[in-house]
């Protein structure tokens, strides 16, 4: 979509606000009325808490949340008044418009595990802002966890009703993020906080959040003396340094980090010793929250991207490696599955729920110690719960020099694997995918460009079948590719099912670098 220019709204925004509730989630009668009473000074616990008695589901989730170990609570807490007083306006705030928006996906066909992807972020941001808040003593609240965790609402609204788009800038922010304020522009006409500041008054979202959405972010050179300065600078900080860690891709995610130890510690006082227990703190807390509304743990587990290197990036290192051994301590190693049975056909196999399947794989990987065990974990998933038909494993040897077939799964693989010793000459195509980390979609193997190191007689017996492949990488070191498709029934694949395949590959990879980490 192209700019419209400055004095004409941009059709994007234009048809968001006009044909809502169409093109927007609608907020409960109850929603409102808890946004409502809770900007207002007057309103006490038992206002909110009757409003929250007359919504079931609301009600379960604001108990739930005051009863887990996130608030320490020593007596059961039964009532939403209760829960309220404990919990407090900032966090009803943000989970009332949160719960909504993962209980519309469906309806507006958004992509789920990324909207939970965002929304752990903004719940990591907002618990991130409570704790920096507490260091500081600072002394006026002020629904710092409702705005660090809404700060998000563009990219929230983005993934709900436009995914394309949102997938889109999301792309561009991890390969070149200077290049995002263009993007923005040409592809909604107007910079994304705009929007959202625009979409936070439609929904009569507080009015700090919404001053916070139409200013430019600027980090100060010197401490902050009013109470809007410092409650403008720990947002920015908290969700800086929550898209840093939850966001193994980005482009520069160690200078991010480096940015704010530099930018925001020093004026504000505090050390980096100081921000890891900060951080600690708040992904202990924004994991118990997270159950509370369905999202599941991988998605607040911080890892790096093994391209980092170690020694320049070591804050970043210290700091992930010291919240999963807080969220996660467990890594006792988790044995190798039994090699599957021929499976039945894909029409008949009963079709798998990817949220819980990731979900299963990723606390099954961050068990295992050995990454022979991580890797043959990650070939087998693929082929015995997502429906690949066939699934073919190969690894770098030693010297660097060759790819060679290791193991594989499906109708005739066996017999194909051997056949697969590529010399990985600069250029070529598995040198290109193994150098730059691609997962990708390929039509056909034998046409892809520069495949002609690949043996003749390989992409015989393979054949002319669509497929994905995708790098397997520790930090500075290339490991292997998989190659997944559907041989046997030649059953399309779907963006579904590639978006499946490249998180199994991206969880696998974040793996191998805490193996790295930890070796």
């Amino acid at each position: 979509m192209k700019s419209q220019g400055t004095a004409t709204p941009p059709s994007f925004l234009k048809s968001l606000l006009e044909d809502a509730p169409e093109t927007l989630p609608i907020l409960r009668q109850s929603c409102i009325q808890v946004l409502n009473l809770t900007e207002d000074v007057r309103s006490s616990a038992g206002d909110v808490g009757d409003v929250i008695m007359r919504d079931q589901a609301l009600m379960a989730n604001v108990i739930k949340i005051a009863n887990s170990a996130a608030f320490h609570t020593r007596i059961p807490v039964k009532t939403p008044t209760h829960a309220v007083a404990i919990i407090g306006f900032d966090i009803i705030q943000a989970m009332a418009v949160a719960s909504q928006l993962i209980e519309q996906a469906d309806a507006f066909g958004a992509n789920t595990t990324c909207l939970k992807h965002l929304l752990a972020r903004a719940l990591v941001a907002g618990t991130q802002a409570q704790e920096i808040g507490n260091a500081l003593h600072y002394g006026e609240p002020g629904f710092l966890f409702t705005n660090a965790m809404l700060y998000s609402l563009g990219d929230l609204i983005l993934a709900l009703c436009r995914p394309d788009i949102a997938q889109q800038l999301e792309t561009i922010r991890q390969q070149d993020p200077d290049k995002v304020p263009k993007a923005e522009l040409a592809l909604l006409g107007r910079p994304l906080r705009a929007i959202a500041a625009s979409m936070a008054k439609h929904w009569h979202l507080p009015d700090t959040l919404i001053n916070l959405l139409e200013k430019k972010p600027v980090w100060p050179t010197t401490r902050p003396t009013s109470d809007q300065r410092i409650m403008e600078g720990i947002v920015r900080a908290a969700n800086e340094l929550s898209y840093s860690l939850l966001n193994p891709t980005i482009k520069g995610q160690s200078d991010t980090l480096n940015n704010l130890i530099e930018k925001f510690l020093p004026p504000y006082g505090l050390s980096f010793d100081q921000l890891q227990q900060i951080s600690i703190k708040a992904f202990l807390k924004a994991t118990e929250i997270a159950k509370v509304i369905n999202i599941e743990s991988h998605h607040l587990t911080p890892v790096i991207d093994p391209r980092q290197p170690t020694i320049t990036h070591q804050p970043l290192r210290q700091l992930t490696h010291a919240i999963q051994q807080a969220i996660a301590p467990d890594t006792s190693q988790a044995p190798i599955p039994a090699e599957p049975e021929e499976k039945p056909s894909s029409a008949t196999r009963p079709a798998p729920t990817s949220d819980h399947l990731l979900s299963d794989f990723t606390l099954q990987a961050m068990k295992i110690r050995e990454a022979s065990t991580l890797i043959t974990l990650a070939t087998q998933t693929l082929y015995a719960s997502y429906g690949f038909e066939r699934v073919l494993l190969a690894l770098v040897t030693p010297n660097k020099e060759h790819l060679k077939g290791k193991i594989g799964f499906g109708k005739a693989v066996d017999q194909i694997v051997p056949l697969l010793v590529v010399s990985l000459d600069s250029g070529s195509f598995c040198h290109r995918l193994l150098t730059h980390y691609q997962t990708i979609r390929y039509h056909s193997l034998e046409k892809e460009r520069d495949v002609a190191a690949i043996p003749e007689e390989f992409k015989k017996q393979w054949g002319p079948i669509p497929g994905f492949v995708g790098a397997l990488y520790a930090p500075n070191k290339p490991i292997g590719l998989i190659f997944a498709d559907r041989g046997s029934t030649h059953t399309p694949l779907t963006e579904g099912d590639f978006a499946a395949f490249a998180m199994i590959l991206s969880q696998t990879n974040a793996n191998l670098a805490r193996l790295t980490l930890q070796s």
